[in-house]
């Protein structure tokens, strides 16, 4: 057993185990993020988002002669992102959503960046989101017999991401 922990020993010393991996080489972590709506005075923090998507349209082409259709890069999509929080006494949530409804012609667009930060707070990731509206506010049910947080939820319409 000594034989084979020295030869073990050897190996790692002499090979990449010697020198330690630095944070930055470590995956970040789903929950530090940090959300900024243009717009909003306040920060609004948020629990979870989701749905930040983007997706290729496969186009389908046959041409005579072909046993078997072509497939071809069609136009670029994207999903909605869905923003969830606790509710607060403000309604700042409700408000981004009326916005839609009552603003002038135009005006109720917004540019909605999403950051990753790493674990000292130094922005790693960045999804900036264009032309966005909010289509959809949901608030959780209500419910004498739960002591849990009440969740209001907030859709995000938009038309690109970079």
């Amino acid at each position: 057993m000594n034989k084979f922990y020295n030869m073990f020993k050897s190996v790692v010393v002499n090979k990449a185990y010697a020198m330690a991996r630095t944070a930055s080489q470590d995956p970040l972590q789903g929950f530090r993020f940090k959300v900024n709506i243009e717009g909003l005075t306040s920060q609004m923090g948020f629990q979870k988002v989701g749905g930040l998507s983007k997706e290729i349209a496969v186009v389908e082409y046959l041409e005579a002669m072909y046993d078997h259709t072509h497939k071809l890069p069609g136009r670029e999509t994207v999903g909605e992102i869905t923003f969830e929080r606790g509710m607060y006494e403000t309604n700042e949530g409700m408000k981004l959503y009326e916005k839609v409804i009552t603003a002038s012609e135009g005006d109720y667009r917004t540019t909605v960046t999403i950051s990753i930060v790493d674990r000292f707070g130094k922005i790693r990731r960045t999804f900036k989101c264009a032309e966005c509206w909010f289509s959809k506010y949901e608030l959780a049910d209500l419910d004498a017999t739960s002591d849990d947080v009440l969740i209001e939820t907030l859709t995000m319409q938009f038309e690109y991401f970079l």
